[in-house]
């Protein structure tokens, strides 16, 4: 704590006066070190405030340009106060256990009983001001995400404010864009994928940002009574949601993706009808969330290739599928599979296959990783330049499928040092 009251005095020195607000006074009283510290500071030109602090950069993006810069090692974000006053900001801010600043005497500003919720666990509205909600609906899903995230409750009036703001304005949630839906729905399903689509499921949220996903509620899975393809996808989601917590390796977005629209465009329990449309579904959802197109690709490639794992898979297709879909994605694929047979019941059947299958991946992954380890990091023992060089070729399409054949070589052990790559190459 000492080391962000430090920064406040250092800011207070130029004459503005500086508060530790939002999500870092929330960490704080979590037991949270953030990374990085918000600020709101009584400044109205920020610009100005920069010059005379001599650090940072405004971003003028928004409304509320933000200053982000560094003091005695510490990085920061400033914000303008909204309002006259620290109260002022804080009224303006949508969550309870949001809406609390920290003085630089270390004394704390709570107007609203925000640390009161955190200690018992509560999600608020700021004042129980309802008017927050119709200013911005999507504060509702920022709600649940805080919910299943920092494992808290709604407030017993929180929540009839937000079902009858929906049952009011349905029209309201149709109109918000694709992009703010998505990095909602992508910081809700990061830690706590379950809890967080199924709080939206309670709410009804879900037919405004995954119309597919609520159709699977009505496809009976076939097997049994009163269960459906929707609940298939609870189940799947619960299943990841408790590897997530015990193998950080696997917390990455396109895991949880992957567990959330793999059942899309499916009308049976085997998912064998998967449509032609499925690829088409998933791409357009996740481009409009604005997804980073290298994650959209490592999804396709798990909803694609995970039934494979549950047959035997040979070395070879393994070194094929981790230089198309690279390494992290065909891992991941592996892991989703096996979530993915333990929700579904059938994991006894394929167990052994899959430890099979994990085997021959990790045996082909070793043998990937120890080129990094012999050549400081590269991916290749040698460039298209030296094969160039070695074998006195022009540059052509012959360079790039001699290096492909290489990659290839070495995934299956055939090659295992620089100078075995040289002489494989002049074998070719």
């Amino acid at each position: 704590m000492r080391s962000y009251l430090d920064v406040l005095s250092r800011i207070e020195e130029t004459g503005v006066r500086a508060w530790l607000v939002g999500d870092t006074v929330r960490m704080l009283l979590t037991g949270v070190q953030p990374e990085v510290i918000t600020l709101a500071v009584d400044s109205d030109d920020m610009y100005s405030f920069t010059k005379t602090l001599g650090t940072g950069t405004v971003e003028a993006r928004g409304a509320n340009p933000a200053l982000r810069g560094e003091i005695n090692g510490t990085p920061f974000r400033a914000f303008g106060l909204r309002g006259d006053t620290i109260e002022d900001d804080l009224a303006c801010r949508d969550l309870s256990i949001e809406a609390i600043a920290i003085r630089s005497d270390g004394g704390m500003v709570d107007p609203f009983g925000g640390r009161f919720d955190i200690r018992n666990k509560v999600i608020r509205l700021t004042g129980d001001n309802v008017d927050l909600i119709d200013a911005d609906p999507l504060r509702i899903l920022r709600m649940l995400r805080f919910s299943a995230e920092l494992d808290m409750d709604m407030f017993w009036k929180t929540t009839g404010d937000v079902r009858a703001f929906l049952d009011s304005h349905p029209e309201r949630m149709k109109k918000i864009p694709a992009e703010r839906w998505g990095r909602e729905i992508m910081k809700g399903i990061r830690s706590r994928p379950y809890k967080f689509i199924k709080m939206c499921d309670d709410f009804h949220l879900i037919p405004f940002f995954l119309s597919e996903l609520d159709a699977l509620r009505y496809i009976p899975d076939g097997k049994t009574e009163g269960k459906n393809l929707f609940d298939h996808v609870l189940d799947v989601l619960k299943i990841i949601e408790q590897k997530l917590e015990v193998d950080k390796i696997m917390q990455n977005n396109a895991f949880v993706l992957a567990g959330l629209l793999s059942r899309i465009g499916t009308k049976t329990a085997d998912g064998h009808d998967r449509t032609k449309f499925t690829d088409r579904l998933v791409n357009d959802y996740l481009a409009s969330w604005n997804v980073p197109s290298e994650t959209i690709d490592e999804v396709t490639a798990i909803i694609k290739s995970y039934e494979t794992f549950y047959k035997p898979v040979s070395e070879k297709q393994f070194c094929e599928d981790v230089l198309e879909y690279s390494r992290e994605a065909v891992m991941v694929a592996l892991h989703f599979a096996r979530c993915f047979a333990q929700a579904e019941g059938f994991i006894d059947e394929v167990l052994e296959t899959l430890d099979d299958n994990s085997w021959n991946l990790m045996q082909v992954l070793r043998r990937f990783n120890n080129v990094a380890m012999q050549t400081e990091g590269a991916s290749r023992y040698l460039t298209g330049r030296e094969v160039m060089s070695l074998l006195k070729l022009k540059p052509g399409k012959r360079v790039g499928e001699l290096l492909d054949a290489l990659d290839m070589a070495v995934g299956l052990g055939k090659v295992n040092s620089r100078a075995g790559a040289e002489a494989w190459l002049k074998a070719q």
